[in-house]
């Protein structure tokens, strides 16, 4: 039977006033020739795709990291220091303690001095609060010229004076754009006897 007649007979019994069995069996009809349809064109001759192959994708290059660790990656075992009052001053300080503080024994203190814009002199002022003794050779630390991003380590050598909570206080100054701006930062230690 061909497709016209596949289609029309639905709607020859339906003219015809005839229900029931012959209106399902040409619903049936229908239904057989669009699957049938249908699967024909999915099982086509894929001859013609293949003269147009998928392009490749290339695959992009490795990263190459830079040598050598990041400021981030050698400052992670350190503490960041506590800024003081509001200064904007765009500057990181970290410390680490080389063992822990015990009064009467002398400690260094290893800071790292991450500063985020040029600064040509960069100078580091180191004072001990009550009941910390910093060693005079170890008061001030000057950097002729200090690179945005870059990391200063400087060590500190102090003396706890007394048992308890001892402030040790940094001041950072930066020379740039013929301004000098200061920022102070508290590195806390906790004393034991």
């Amino acid at each position: 039977m061909c497709a016209r007649g596949l289609w029309s007979a639905p709607v020859l019994v339906i003219m015809h006033g005839m229900a029931g069995h012959k209106l399902k069996l040409g619903i049936a009809q229908g239904l057989l020739l669009v699957a049938v349809v249908t699967l024909g064109a999915c099982h086509k001759d894929s001859s013609g795709a293949a003269a147009n192959p998928a392009p490749q994708i290339k695959p992009k290059a490795p990263v190459v990291p830079r040598p050598g660790a990041t400021v981030a990656e050698q400052t992670l075992n350190m503490v960041e220091a506590s800024a003081q009052g509001k200064s904007q001053l765009p500057v990181q300080l970290k410390f680490e303690l080389t063992q822990r503080p015990k009064v009467g024994q002398a400690l260094d203190i290893n800071l790292a001095l991450i500063p985020q814009i040029d600064a040509s002199p960069a100078i580091i002022k180191v004072n001990g609060g009550d009941g910390l003794t910093v060693g005079s050779e170890t008061t001030e630390f000057a950097i002729p010229a200090a690179a945005a991003g870059e990391l200063y380590r400087q060590t500190v050598n102090v003396t706890p004076a007394a048992e308890g909570i001892l402030i040790l206080g940094v001041t950072v100054s930066l020379k740039h754009d013929e301004v000098t701006d200061l920022k102070t930062f508290s590195v806390p230690l906790i004393a034991e006897r």
